[in-house]
Formats: structure tokens, C-alpha cells, sequence
């Protein structure tokens, strides 16, 4: 009769932080198998682990950050949604970048924009966008700041005197609008579209070159951007 032989676990492979001291408490990474590979998966979390961070090996509600490399946007949404688990607002799904830049750095570094995998689809569509797109603050924001000569620092004042609409700006006595403002026509508010704007300046090139052959003319502002 053989005796039983118990196999051997790769090193790394055994589930959970170890020994290792969790300095960052607040940050729980997870490192995305997919492109990145098993041995480079291991070698990664086994820094990161030195280096005080926890490490999730299984995707789970409580991972804060989770670190893809050489995943195409689309496809990585894709797989993340597939796993059947709700995903945070506070979920932050990170380029290999912001993993590298927190391991030179020896802590989490801030993530910025350019660290983000943007869930944005083939369709153009982005769930915290939307989301965004229909918060009521950023709504009243967006329409005050399309009148004329209301900056955002107006349109925050208006908003925390509860105000909501252009209507409700009007009728409010102690609201008081300055000249560039009401040339804004905040009582009637009439948006000037692109191609009326290309037809105005079409007329304003001949004018000109009528009286100055080699003058240029460029729409600015908002149709310039």
C-alpha cells in the first residue's frame, strides 16, 4: 500500500495577508488575473503585501481598488459585471499605473483621472456619468451656467439659496443681476445654435473683406472649442 502523497502548494498561492502587517486599512486592492498572468499576479501581490497594502485574492464586496494591465476598457467592464457582484460607487478600477506609482511611492498614491478605466461602452454610455448627469445639483448648475455672465461661483450662491429654476431667480426680490448678466436675456433665454453662429460670421467675413481683403475672421467662445 502507497502512502499518500500531499501535494505541494505553489509558493504565493496560499489565500489571505499572512504575516504580513496591513498598514493601509482603508485600501483593498485586487489584481486582475485576466492579460496580467498567474506568476506576474503572485510576484505583484506579494510586494504589495510586503509593503503593508491587503490584498484581496478573490473579488469580493470589500475591494476598494481594483488593478487591471493591458485590459481594454470594454472588455474589462465586460468581465466585471459578469462576476455577479454589485459594484460600489466608492470602487476605484485602476490602470497598472496607479499600482506601480503606489509601490515606488510605498503608499497609496491619489488617484487621478489618467489612472481610471472608464466605463464607457461601444453605446457612449457611463454609469457614474449618468448618474452625475442626474444629480439635481449638477442639473441646476448646468442651467444656470448657460446664461450669459453666470459663472460657477453665481450659480453656487443661487443654488444654496435654494433655487432651482430661471423662473425662481426672476421672481426672487433680493436677487440682483449685473449687466452682463441681464444681457443674458435671463427672462428670456434664447440659445444661439452652431450653424446660426456659422451664418452670422459668414455675413461678418464678407462685410469685412469688403473693406479688408486680407482680414481673417474665427468664431470664438464656446464654437471655437
Amino acid at each position: 500500500m502507497l502512502p499518500l502523497v500531499r501535494k505541494r502548494s505553489r509558493p504565493g498561492e496560499a489565500h489571505g495577508q499572512g504575516s504580513h502587517e496591513v498598514r493601509f486599512t482603508k485600501v483593498t486592492i485586487y489584481l486582475v488575473e485576466r492579460r496580467m498572468g498567474r506568476s506576474r499576479r503572485r510576484i505583484l501581490t506579494n510586494l504589495a503585501r510586503s509593503k503593508g497594502f491587503y490584498v484581496e485574492d478573490i473579488l469580493s464586496g470589500t475591494v476598494t481598488h481594483i488593478v487591471a494591465e493591458g485590459n481594454p476598457a470594454m472588455e474589462l467592464w465586460l468581465w466585471l459585471r459578469a462576476q455577479g457582484l454589485p459594484l460600489p460607487a466608492r470602487l476605484e478600477v485602476l490602470d497598472i499605473s496607479w499600482f506601480t506609482e503606489s509601490m515606488q511611492a510605498g503608499e497609496p498614491v491619489p488617484v487621478e483621472t489618467r489612472h481610471r478605466i472608464q466605463e464607457i461602452f461601444e453605446c457612449g454610455k457611463c454609469s457614474r456619468v449618468e448618474d452625475l448627469m442626474c444629480n439635481e445639483k449638477f442639473r441646476t448648475m448646468k442651467l444656470f451656467t448657460s446664461v450669459f455672465g453666470v459663472g460657477p461661483k453665481t450659480a453656487e450662491k443661487w443654488y444654496h439659496r435654494g433655487l432651482r429654476t430661471l423662473q425662481e431667480v426672476v421672481s426672487q426680490p433680493n436677487v440682483h443681476l449685473n449687466k452682463m448678466q441681464r444681457a443674458g436675456e435671463l427672462k428670456q433665454i434664447c440659445f444661439l445654435v452652431l450653424n446660426d453662429a456659422d451664418a452670422v460670421g459668414r455675413i461678418i467675413a464678407e462685410t469685412m473683406h469688403c473693406i479688408s481683403p486680407s482680414a481673417t475672421m474665427t468664431l470664438t467662445g464656446g464654437f471655437r472649442r
